[in-house]
């Protein structure tokens, strides 16, 4: 389904033959018509950790790079991608929706009212069945809630649209609060799980199941419990209690915490009936990387499966390999402040001053280091079994971390064969995160918490966490859990505001490490020295996104504050 039907632009989801008109009775005219809108609506409403450039969905505004440039994970090799906005402070209401990362907000609402369409006109199909329609139901609250909460981790609290706009209609919706928008994507989820079924046949993946609608739920809970949003008092006033409350609930409840572990461990139970469970038979040197790259495997959950094979010359891949291997958009370098987020095998912290041991370091590491980041003699692809990042190497231009980016890259890809993105939504692994970091701030660090990291670390090779921690010692055991296994797929980001960190020295703000990786003659190791390529800044407005002043200036959005 959401390939063959996709490959158009949505304009053409709805084609007609030559004197007949399709109108919105004939998507409603059979349960075969409505499939193919119900393709589109997944199109456009399931959001993607990849940018694709894609002309047709995205006409007039398109980005080129992930977002793990914008945070203290990697560096554009290219200044014209919109990380390099965030990282100079220059986030604005005046600038483009792709500079302030968010191209997808005008279609976020088109695919919200594909979902209320959908909502309201269902039981005119005259040969969809009660169980056809329960699911629908559950698809379209799903995508709907999904969508949602894409925004309200953007934005904070914004309209509520729950039923589809007539002409005649007052279109000057003002934004809900917070709280309003919580308890809206909330709802849509219950709902979602009581209908959705727990799994599809094989050839059906990409579509919503019971598990994905419950992920949603935790998620967005957790986002709700963190400190951006839970809070007594916003992160820069909008001058008045009413308008705090779009940015943040106007009060802090710990019993928020308990509803998003309540939420994540919902999530965990209802994975093995939908067929879901954490890949733990691959070898602890390559469980974590099957889990990202081999498509639909068991720990995912929900991906966007909008394309089939792309290849290497096109996006999402032309939009994050290096210039030095191909002649691409610009690679995403991987940088030093993440490198040594890294533990030893041991479990202990890794030691960073300089030396004459770079690749004895490297080797000392977590074994998610070697799936994840392409280092200098690492192998890259099967064009480039061995990467120089080194001074003067094939591979060092632009290579300002000292290493690049190997994750969400598939060994598959190369220079005569193509690979599917696998753009993951959810996985398992993220709701044993969840659980552990919400159970911990509801309860502080009790052994479920500690059972859910260990699972996670366990399947990797990693030793268990100490038993004598503190709750703010779990805590950053925790996060940096997070930083590590979910890196690169688009949480960083949302993390680092939602924990309001970005303020932080090397977080989103101040200097950023790269390795300076040189050779040693006569030694097959490599000698290295951290250096700051780089100062960023980051101003307390951009905890949220602006709303383009095109929008606020219609006179019924009240604008986030500082913009």
């Amino acid at each position: 389904m959401a390939v063959s039907s996709c490959d158009k632009p949505l304009s053409q989801f709805l084609d007609k033959a030559p004197g007949v008109d399709v109108t919105e009775n004939t998507v409603f005219s059979s349960r075969a018509q409505l499939e193919t809108f119900i393709t589109g609506t997944y199109r456009i409403g399931i959001h993607s950790i990849f940018s694709y450039n894609d002309a047709n969905l995205i006409p007039t505004s398109r980005t080129f790079c992930i977002n793990a440039p914008i945070t203290d994970e990697a560096e554009c090799e290219v200044t014209f991608m919109h990380p390099e906005q965030w990282n100079a402070g220059n986030i604005t209401a005046s600038t483009a929706l792709v500079a302030n990362e968010d191209y997808r907000y005008y279609i976020r609402w088109t695919a919200i009212r594909n979902c209320n369409i959908i909502l309201e006109r269902l039981n005119d199909v005259p040969d969809a069945d009660e169980a056809y329609k329960s699911q629908v139901t559950g698809e379209m609250k799903f995508i709907r809630a999904l969508n949602y909460a894409e925004m309200l981790k953007r934005y904070g609290g914004v309209p509520i649209i729950d039923r589809r706009f007539q002409l005649t209609d007052d279109f000057k919706v003002k934004r809900n609060t917070v709280e309003d928008v919580v308890n809206f994507i909330v709802k849509d989820c219950n709902d979602a799980v009581e209908k959705l079924p727990a799994s599809y046949p094989s050839n059906l993946r990409g579509r919503a199941t019971k598990t994905a609608a419950q992920m949603l739920k935790a998620r967005t809970l957790l986002y709700a419990a963190s400190p951006l949003f839970n809070a007594a008092t916003p992160y820069m006033s909008l001058g008045n209690e009413a308008d705090n409350k779009l940015i943040c609930y106007g009060n802090q409840d710990n019993n928020r915490w308990q509803l998003a572990a309540d939420a994540a461990k919902a999530a965990i139970d209802m994975a093995p009936a939908g067929n879901f469970s954490l890949i733990t038979d691959k070898g602890v040197d390559k469980n974590y990387k099957f889990a990202w790259e081999q498509n639909d495997n068991a720990e995912i959950v929900l991906a966007e499966k909008v394309y089939a094979a792309r290849s290497r010359t096109q996006f999402p891949w032309y939009g994050f390999q290096p210039s030095s291997i191909i002649n691409a958009w610009g690679g995403v370098s991987v940088i030093h402040n993440f490198v040594r987020k890294y533990e030893k095998k041991d479990g202990t912290p890794q030691t960073w001053p300089g030396g004459n041991d770079l690749l004895k370091k490297y080797a000392e590491l977590d074994p998610r280091f070697a799936q994840t980041v392409g280092y200098t003699t690492s192998s890259y692809n099967r064009d480039v079994p061995l990467l120089e990042t080194f001074q003067g190497g094939r591979h060092a231009a632009d290579c300002d971390g000292g290493a690049w980016l190997k994750k969400l890259m598939p060994d598959a890809l190369g220079a005569t064969s193509s690979a599917v993105p696998n753009a993951i939504v959810f996985r398992v692994a993220e709701a044993y995160l969840n659980y552990a970091e919400a159970l911990n701030e509801a309860q502080g660090p009790v052994q479920a918490a500690h059972d859910a990291v260990n699972i996670i670390r366990g399947r990797s090779g990693m030793p268990k966490l100490p038993t004598n921690l503190t709750k703010e010692q779990f805590r950053e055991r925790v996060r940096n859990e997070r930083d590590i296994e979910l890196a690169f797929e688009d949480h960083r980001l949302w993390d680092i505001r939602r924990w309001k960190i970005a303020e932080n020295e090397g977080v989103m703000q101040g200097p950023m490490y790269g390795l300076r990786i040189t050779r040693i003659t006569g030694n097959t190791d490599f000698a290295y020295q951290p250096y700051v390529f780089e100062n960023r800044t980051f101003l307390p407005r951009m905890y949220l996104h602006p709303f383009l002043n095109t929008e606020v200036y219609k006179g019924y959005l009240v604008q986030n504050p500082g913009y």
